[in-house]
């Protein structure tokens, strides 16, 4: 598998990058900047900010990221969404953000908000993740200088996409959003090292060449574990779901150690890297680095 990332160098050894999102309070944004330092400070391949439906968000999110530019190491990549977005109010946020400095992005279509669905025309309608990916580098393209500056990011679904007509098809708009300018894919969450492997040599047997990272999050709480089984499509493991309501459905020790023994089968497996979602918090996603030795040595 093609291991080189975001530094455009095969790395020695594995590497792993983070995802963060807004703060939706001044008590919150205090904690997420403490987290933020502890998370540049070992080195991630980028840090990654979320942007909501419709742009919600949208100027916390690019705070976000001048944060992670101006006051971290970190390179900071940013999320877009088109959902319910017209095609130049796209094209104007991607060059805002390219102004303020950041020049990676996670190219996605987004999920509809609350009240709508795919069936409602102003969803239906938006761009897909595809078309955003060529947006990404027309704008870049409208930017001389920004050419050859910074990567553009997709996602990827081991366990098929919602709207998916079947696992070729996820794997075929895999290829076309490579063709169409996709330089790494970071994908959905799953439980279950051979969903992401099968995924994977299946999309080399197909063709595909960039970096799949695969996405992992180390949950806290059932609640937490009952959204990545929505979001992943598959049932949690029975027995982390029994262990964590026997700890009273707040037990962060058994989130960390299933993602520890997850991420030790991807890396054995031949995963490239591994994309940890931090819910805003550093213990967690760094004592899982610290269990499989990927942390820098002090």
């Amino acid at each position: 598998m093609n291991a080189t990332l975001l530094t455009g160098s095969a790395p020695t050894r594995a590497r792993f990058s983070f995802e963060v999102f807004p703060a939706r309070s001044g008590a919150a944004a205090l904690a997420l900047g403490n987290s933020v330092q502890h998370l540049s400070a070992v080195g991630p391949d980028f840090i990654s900010v979320t942007y909501g439906a419709n742009g919600s968000h949208r100027d916390a999110s690019l705070d976000l990221l001048a944060y992670l530019r101006e006051h971290t190491d970190a390179l900071p990549l940013a999320h877009l969404t088109t959902v319910r977005e017209s095609r130049e109010t796209i094209r104007d946020t991607i060059h805002r953000i390219m102004d303020a400095g950041i020049h990676d992005f996670l190219a996605l279509r987004g999920d509809p908000p609350r009240g709508l669905d795919e069936s409602s025309p102003e969803v239906a309608g938006s761009l897909s993740a595809l078309e955003l990916t060529e947006l990404i580098a027309e704008a870049r393209a409208e930017r001389p200088a920004f050419t050859s500056v910074g990567r553009t990011a997709v996602a990827a679904y081991p366990n098929g996409h919602p709207l998916s007509r079947g696992p070729s098809a996820d794997i075929d708009w895999l290829l076309a959003k490579e063709a169409a300018g996709a330089q790494f894919a970071i994908t959905q969450l799953f439980f279950g090292a051979d969903e992401y492997l099968g995924f994977a040599d299946a999309a080399r047997d197909a063709g595909l060449q960039m970096p799949l990272l695969p996405g992992l999050m180390p949950v806290s709480t059932s609640g937490q574990l009952r959204k990545v089984a929505s979001l992943a499509g598959r049932p949690a493991p029975a027995g982390l779901e029994r262990a964590m309501e026997e700890a009273g459905g707040y037990a962060p020790e058994l989130g960390v150690e299933h993602t520890i023994n997850l991420a030790r089968e991807l890396l054995a497996g031949g995963a490239p890297s591994i994309h940890l979602y931090t819910f805003n918090r550093h213990e967690q996603v760094l004592a899982v680095l610290s269990e499989l030795d990927l942390l820098p040595t002090p």
